[in-house]
């Protein structure tokens, strides 16, 4: 009997003991095409049943993804945009994804680190909307090659710094940063960016900008800096951008205008200045904007309009001017004759 139960003891221990060796399976599940692997929140395993170019990982709960988790996928689209939490990427983590175009992973909690995306070098759309990154270390885009779109909004980020950018594709055309907490913008932090066409710094907590922080921005066509707290602009902050075409200032404190400040600009064609404290439209103002077509100054203060403010504006068709402490304008008297002017 003693024998029978040691017997029985052993190998009662021998199956708990293989039972606490053996690990659980991950759940997988098959999504168009892709087998999707993950355990306790990380994405373990995604291997390739035939071709598609896009892979949607959603409604995991996937907190992590673990380094080489793609085998060789050729996709070229991955959104993890939608029903995870991810917080945890290494650089290891986007190994396996030669193809690939598109990354989406806005929602998530994804921290920017050292080179994070290095392994996605034909990425050219990379989406980290609403993920509460509030720094941009060094080199977080550095081997991105092929990046044209850069979309950051909708973050905490505080203040763009002179290497935020460092190393990130000189040729990319399109950078969002709207609605962060940006108070401050070193002087340079976009001079690597030679081929911008557009930027967004709409909806941050911007005060004063120093000169040199459009600096190597000559390609750049469209600015948005509208609903910040800028108090003034310089003629010096804006002398870089000669290929400007657009430039959206509305709503912010700008209380005064410098005669000849957008010099530099001609080949502008919108300008909007609605929604500040402007009192005061002097001659010279707008020297330089020889192909400004509309210009909107609605929503001021302005008491007083100076003759021949509007002169330089040859090819001036609207101007926008509502809200203002003026009934009327003078149109010869102002250098306006052909142009469409709306006062409410």
């Amino acid at each position: 009997m003693s024998r029978f139960l040691l017997l029985f003891s052993q190998v009662v221990l021998f199956l708990l003991a293989k039972a606490s060796s053996e690990v659980k399976e991950p759940t997988c599940r098959i999504i168009d095409g892709y087998n999707i692997c993950h355990y306790k929140g990380v994405l373990v395993e995604v291997t390739q049943r035939r071709f598609e170019d896009r892979l949607d990982i959603s409604n995991l709960n996937l907190l992590a993804i673990q380094e080489d988790a793609f085998k060789n996928v050729t996709a070229t689209h991955l959104y993890l945009n939608q029903g995870n939490r991810i917080s945890v990427l290494k650089r290891g983590s986007f190994r396996g994804l030669p193809n690939l175009e598109r990354l989406h992973l806005d929602d998530n909690v994804v921290p920017l680190s050292e080179h994070l995306f290095a392994e996605l070098g034909h990425l050219q759309s990379l989406s980290l909307i609403f993920n509460k990154i509030n720094s941009i270390p060094k080199d977080s885009f550095a081997g991105l090659s092929s990046l044209m779109w850069l979309y950051l909004g909708h973050n905490d980020i505080e203040a763009i710094e002179a290497e935020s950018f460092s190393n990130l594709n000189p040729e990319l055309l399109y950078l969002w940063l709207n609605n962060n907490k940006i108070t401050r913008i070193a002087p340079g932090s976009f001079a690597g960016l030679t081929e911008l066409n557009r930027l967004h710094l709409d909806y941050n907590r911007l005060v004063d900008l120093p000169s040199g922080v459009f600096r190597g921005l000559n390609k750049l066509e469209v600015l948005y800096l509208n609903d910040n707290q800028i108090t003034s602009i310089s003629r010096a902050l804006l002398r870089d951008l000669v290929g400007l075409k657009r430039l959206f200032l509305q709503q912010n404190e700008i209380s005064a205008l410098e005669p000849e400040m957008f010099r530099e600009l001609s080949q502008l064609e919108l300008l909007r200045l609605n929604g500040n404290k402007l009192s005061h439209i002097v001659v010279g103002t707008f020297t330089g904007l020889s192909n400004l077509k509309e210009i909107k100054l609605s929503d001021n203060n302005i008491q007083t309009v100076d003759n021949g403010a509007f002169t330089d504006l040859v090819k001036l068709r609207y101007l926008y001017f509502d809200g203002n402490n003026f009934t009327e304008i003078d149109k010869e008297v102002s250098g306006l004759s052909d142009v469409t002017v709306i006062m409410g």
